[in-house]
């Protein structure tokens, strides 16, 4: 009797199946779009029906569709296809999760600021500006970047039926796109449209660009995973899908779909597509530092093979769904004016001649560019300092508490001659022998934070000249000619002589490299002369102690020369 009753029912599901509009023949069906369903464990027909699928759909169809041969038992793991319209769907929202800059979204034509946390829901609009990105998370846990200058639609996000499966349809409009798909886990099917292709996506990570060129062309490439690539043909006509999503501009699909695999790279356009490419391996980063401590950030790489440009992009470390930093270079290096201090992911890649960017390479680094070092002032940078102690000075960095000066004989700053930590002034005297030092500064907050050390700056002490000795005066047919103890070898001297002790008015200034100079004859008086010692570098020593030299009026005077010349 229990099998009779369950025939019957049957029978009768059959006959009145055939009336709904879900009974589509199995052929017209297969040209639609399908959801392919991994059987469970006790799945039968009438429970996927009953559970994933719209209220009066027939389970007859979906049999004859998939050739099921006993409804009550499917073998799990098999794949069921169910056309799309067929499905229950609940439109669900995506989430932001990163906004970088100037990022906006259009709603039922009115605009709004994106902020973290924010909802997007079908038909919603997001663009970014110069320098901005924005990232969403769908409900499977995929995860869509929108690079800078870009502009995407979220054209449909639905959960189906009471799997949790989730089908998701995004139209990049401009700009580019980063899409990042879990391999396992939630049933999904992503779609990501372009003026110019269409992508199926599985569990995959690719990269997509729409040409700002005339045919808006589409760039493809792919990471990991498969993308199912195809041109559109012109927007002349609406497809099915189109108009049962209230989209009647989509694209027609020309025919065939391309499997484009990891490692490589496709440019479609509504014309067709073009070979697949192999993407650029990624370039070397090794030698780039772990920490910088300065701004702007610079960073230089080795040149990779292949490459006639680069794309360097900086995120938070850890997190691929925020992109902080985005740019092109042609040369093999990045530069970006500012950045918060903390731990950062630098991403390059190489660009081949066809624009297709490769593979990227990673370097963690972590920026300690604050509080600043303040300023030098003095000595300037090469500069010789003669005489102790030698006074440094900088300027007031803002928010400092103290300074930390450093000095040492060599640039390393392996063992510092002074090390001072406290340092609560402007500037310090320092009691240094003769040498060439580096010294350099570093800001220190009330709280501690201890910034990074400015460029090392470097001086040299010198001693000052000694004062010449006392001089000797001598006489010959020329006239006066007076000598002085000579210093070291290179140095010069300098001769005043006047009539008056303050030497306000010179008679003769001169100068010469030997100890000695010819005064010729002289008019009778008291005559003051000092003596001062002129470094190589012209720098001038003290004066000597002024001498006094008193001429006779007769011209037997020449003979007692030696005695007159006394300390004044």
């Amino acid at each position: 009797m229990r099998g009779w009753l369950i025939a019957l029912a049957v029978l009768v599901h059959q006959v009145s199946g055939a009336t709904q509009p879900a009974t589509a023949s199995s052929s017209a069906a297969a040209r639609e779009s399908t959801w392919r369903y991994t059987v469970l464990r006790g799945d039968t027909l009438y429970g996927v029906v009953r559970t994933d699928c719209k209220p009066g759909t027939s389970w007859v169809a979906l049999q004859r569709l998939n050739r099921v041969h006993d409804p009550r038992r499917l073998q799990p793991g098999r794949i069921l296809e169910i056309p799309s319209a067929w499905l229950l769907a609940r439109a669900t929202p995506a989430e932001i999760i990163h906004v970088q800059g100037e990022v906006e979204l259009w709603r039922d034509g009115a605009r709004e600021r994106v902020h973290v946390g924010m909802q997007v829901r079908e038909g919603d609009r997001l663009s970014s500006g110069d320098g901005a990105a924005v990232s969403l998370r769908l409900a499977d846990g995929s995860r869509v970047l929108l690079r800078p200058r870009g502009e995407l639609k979220l054209d449909e996000h639905v959960l189906l039926g009471a799997s949790g499966a989730v089908r998701s349809h995004i139209r990049l409009n401009a700009g580019d796109l980063d899409v990042r798909v879990p391999p396992s886990g939630t049933k999904r099917q992503l779609e990501v449209e372009t003026p110019s292709a269409h992508l199926g996506v599985r569990g995959t990570e690719f990269r997509t660009h729409v040409d700002d060129t005339g045919d808006g062309g589409t760039r493809l490439e792919v990471l990991h995973g498969q993308v199912a690539a195809r041109a559109l043909a012109d927007k002349t006509a609406g497809v099915h899908g189109a108009a049962k999503r209230g989209r009647t501009d989509r694209p027609r699909a020309a025919s065939g779909s391309r499997v484009v695999e990891a490692g490589q790279g496709l440019r479609l356009a509504q014309s067709g597509s073009g070979p697949v490419l192999a993407l650029l391996t990624a370039p070397g980063l090794g030698g780039l530092p772990a920490r910088v401590e300065r701004l702007p950030l610079r960073f230089e790489w080795a040149a990779l093979e292949g490459a006639h440009g680069y794309r360097a992009q900086v995120f938070a470390v850890d997190d691929s769904d925020a992109l902080l930093l985005d740019g092109l270079a042609t040369e093999a290096s990045a530069r970006w004016a500012d950045l918060p201090d903390g731990r950062y992911e630098l991403r390059v890649r190489g660009r081949d001649a066809n624009g297709f960017e490769g593979r990227d390479a990673r370097h963690v680094f972590t920026l300690k560019a604050r509080p600043q070092p303040p300023f030098t002032r003095s000595p300037v940078p090469g500069a010789r300092v003669w005489g102790s102690p030698t006074r440094l000075s900088w300027t007031q960095a803002d928010g400092a508490a103290r300074y930390h000066l450093q000095i040492a004989r060599s640039d390393v700053f392996e063992a510092p001659l002074v090390d001072l930590q406290d340092v609560r002034d402007t500037e310090y005297a320092a009691e240094l022998p003769p040498g060439r030092y580096h010294w350099r500064l570093a800001t220190v907050r009330g709280d501690g934070d201890h910034g990074p050390f400015g460029d090392a700056q470097v001086f040299e002490q010198r001693a000052i000249p000694p004062a010449p000795g006392a001089a000797v005066a001598e006489s010959d047919e020329g006239g006066l000619r007076v000598r002085w103890p000579a210093a070291a070898a290179g140095t010069r001297y300098q001769l005043q002589l006047a009539r008056d002790a303050s030497f306000a008015v010179v008679l003769t200034d001169t100068t010469t490299e030997q100890a000695q100079a010819a005064l010729g004859v002289l008019e009778p008086g008291r005559y003051h002369l000092r003596v001062r010692s002129l470094d190589p570098d012209g720098f001038a020593g003290p004066w000597g102690a002024a001498q006094s030299i008193e001429i006779p009026s007769n011209r037997w005077w020449l003979l007692l020369v030696p005695l007159l010349l006394l300390a004044l």
